[in-house]
């Protein structure tokens, strides 16, 4: 092809390229948002569909949310939490390798970053907390760099009264529940007579809270765990190497008979989500065998729900969500369900004839 051509062809692309992006940036912005509540970010949208936000009106109770993360994921992971769901905690915190003043993430001194400190990791970020913010919130919500939560139903829910009344007298750690079966206890306690003195304690099993989409807690529970983090029935910094963080901490509860109650709905559902929109929707637990893994650890403990079970209309907290999944999700709940309130405000309006000028908010 002569060199002529070629420059045309290339030109003639660059101006089709740039007319393309002037027809994008001209167009009317109703026209992009509404795109942008089309797309259905990896089939999550049936999931979410299942969900309401609950009133914004609601203050309390005072939450500080703190955020296990690494440097790596400082101007990805964590800013996409600081961008959606962090900015409705009383307070949000990241506790980090290093110290980052733009995000404002705090370093955990003398603990390492990678996976095999989760452990060591859990009980000094408690501590952190703990000793800092004790007196200003009445709950702690501790979450990893892949949760998002839907603070207005997380408040709601602690407002309930099944949650109101025990709040105060019992030290209460809320999530999704996971259960060990008894060789797994047997492969991570390696203090032979600890889990001895363990099974002969609490035959039943060993239940936990999965710490992937995150966990709260009140003053209570954070006290106890804190106080008991020294003890030799809590763990030792050694298990970090073999154990779940979000086991460890409940092995360490249960000394204090404090266990992880049920926060599911009274159909079942389940508020708090180990995995992502996607996969609490389409994930059908009969075509995996009962041995696997996540089939196991609900055993006993309500099973798993999928498709229109999935999800309670109350529904907190997802694992497994990457930057561009939350800022998704953060669209779907929030900015484009503005048109359904719009909607609702023109109907009401019709009804009884109010003036255009009047203003809802």
């Amino acid at each position: 092809m002569p060199s002529r051509m070629r420059r045309w062809l290339c030109l003639a692309a660059v101006a089709l390229i740039a007319i393309h992006v002037n027809a994008h940036a001209s167009m009317p912005k109703h026209n992009r948002r509404r795109d942008a509540c089309t797309e259905d970010y990896q089939q999550s949208n049936v999931a979410l569909n299942l969900i309401q936000v609950s009133s914004s009106d609601v203050v309390l109770p005072r939450i500080l949310c703190f955020v296990n993360t690494i440097s790596p994921n400082h101007a990805t992971k964590a800013q996409a939490i600081k961008d959606t769901w962090g900015k409705r905690c009383d307070k949000l915190v990241f506790l980090s390798n290093v110290t980052d003043n733009t995000l404002g993430a705090v370093a955990i001194a003398d603990v390492p970053s990678d996976h095999s400190h989760l452990w060591q990791k859990h009980k000094a970020s408690m501590q952190y907390i703990w000793n800092l913010y004790r007196h200003d919130f009445d709950w702690f919500y501790k979450a990893d760099d892949d949760a998002y939560v839907i603070m207005e139903n997380l408040r709601a829910y602690l407002r309930s009264p099944e949650i109101v009344m025990q709040q105060d007298v019992v030290p209460l750690q809320l999530g999704h529940r996971f259960r060990l079966t008894d060789n797994l206890t047997e492969y991570y306690v390696r203090d032979k007579h600890l889990l001895e003195e363990y099974q002969q304690r609490w035959p039943h099993w060993w239940v936990f809270n999965s710490g992937g989409p995150g966990v709260v807690m009140n003053s209570l529970f954070m006290r106890l765990a804190v106080q008991s983090f020294p003890l030799w029935t809590c763990l030792s910094d050694e298990y970090s190497q073999t154990l779940p963080d979000d086991a460890a901490i409940a092995f360490c509860m249960a000394w204090h008979r404090v266990f992880p109650p049920s926060t599911r709905d009274l159909s079942g559902r389940e508020r708090w989500h180990a995995n992502h929109p996607h996969g609490v929707y389409f994930t059908d637990p009969s075509e995996y065998p009962d041995d696997m893994w996540f089939n196991m650890y609900h055993q006993g403990i309500g099973g798993i729900q999928w498709k229109e079970n999935c999800c309670a209309p109350d529904s907190i907290a997802f694992h497994y969500v990457g930057p561009d999944y939350m800022r998704h999700i953060e669209r779907q709940l929030y900015d484009c369900r503005k048109d359904e309130f719009k909607g609702a405000v023109d109907s009401v309006r019709g009804v009884y004839h109010f003036a255009d000028d009047i203003v809802f908010s």
